[in-house]
């Protein structure tokens, strides 16, 4: 059987197709909660979860928080299992105004998630979260104002 050179080509591409959808996890972690203003000036933390079928490794990947003109970074490590919350906390010496912007990036700097701006003034228990757990339509309407749920499934 002679292979034409569009035969070739038809088997190169199907065969780097299934090596990126058999690649590693990437897509599947999501911002799935954050507390930008923490009650009696608490630590600021972001909640991720993996609303995929894999563990996802998250060495080398950091939250950005953007609460302009000030940012700050968390570096993430270990793994997050399917279906798993992950709380990255800031420092404690972290002063933000409430309003701000949460970004995922992964080890290259890629953003994987981005919340929209989102405004928590009152110091209170109530958090920016998704409803339900880990949905991503890329609209504002994911997030809803609630009472906090750390590392815990959100509940409206």
């Amino acid at each position: 059987m002679n292979l034409t050179s569009v035969d070739a080509i038809k088997a190169f591409l199907v065969f780097f197709g299934l090596v990126a959808l058999c690649g590693p996890a990437l897509g599947d972690v999501v911002i799935n909660e954050a507390e930008l203003r923490a009650p009696d000036n608490g630590t600021v933390w972001v909640e991720l979860y993996n609303s995929g079928p894999d563990a996802v490794d998250l060495s080398g990947w950091t939250v950005k928080i953007e609460d302009k003109p000030w940012a700050g970074l968390i570096s993430l490590g270990g793994a997050i299992s399917p279906g798993q919350f992950y709380v990255a906390e800031g420092q404690p010496s972290w002063i933000t105004s409430g309003n701000g912007t949460v970004y995922l990036l992964n080890g290259k700097g890629i953003v994987m998630d981005k919340t929209p701006e989102m405004s928590d003034k009152g110091q209170s228990d109530f958090t920016y979260g998704r409803f339900p757990d880990g949905r991503k339509t890329d609209a504002r309407s994911d997030f809803f104002f609630m009472m906090g749920s750390k590392g815990q499934p959100n509940h409206i």
